[in-house]
């Protein structure tokens, strides 16, 4: 009678720690990838979609003067708002980190900051309405059309290299 001897537990060990290793290999340039990207994200006003200002002036050099002055018009106020929600934060912290802590205190707090977020939403969607009416209706459609055919795979557009403006 043959017995038949079971693969050593250090060879399958061996094939773990080779197959863990090629892992890990292949997930630095990954990481590597996604600290680039936060590390040159726009933060311009105006930036950060398809539909922003900035990008519809990439995309219709021609109605760049047009949506720089939305732009121009919109900033001081953004640039206060975007000032008023840090500060609301700010202070929403502190409520939560006092002694003197209530829910009814930070409830408040956190409704501040609601109220500012909402400030902020509401002056950039305006910035956004005003930017888009100043395309033609051409124009217009070709950014739906745009919007409608683009790819939305996070890992797509992570690796898609950024048009320059």
């Amino acid at each position: 009678m043959s017995e038949t001897t079971p693969t050593p537990a250090r060879r399958r060990v061996s094939w773990l720690l080779i197959v863990s290793l090629c892992l890990n290999i292949a997930l630095v340039p990954v990481i590597a990838a996604v600290v680039m990207r936060a590390l040159h994200r726009e933060t311009e006003i105006g930036s950060g979609g398809i539909l922003a200002p900035r990008s519809l002036m990439t995309a219709f050099p021609q109605e760049r003067r047009a949506i720089q002055k939305v732009i121009d018009a919109h900033t001081p106020a953004i640039r206060t708002l975007r000032a008023g929600s840090v500060r609301t934060r700010i202070a929403a912290f502190e409520v939560l980190a006092s002694p003197a802590y209530t829910p009814q205190k930070l409830t408040a707090a956190l409704q501040t900051v609601t109220a500012a977020d909402g400030a902020l939403e509401t002056e950039s969607v305006a910035m956004l309405g005003e930017s888009l009416a100043a395309l033609t209706p051409e124009e217009r459609a070709a950014i739906v059309k745009k919007v409608r055919k683009r790819n939305r795979s996070w890992l797509y557009r992570m690796f898609k290299p950024k048009l320059a403006p």
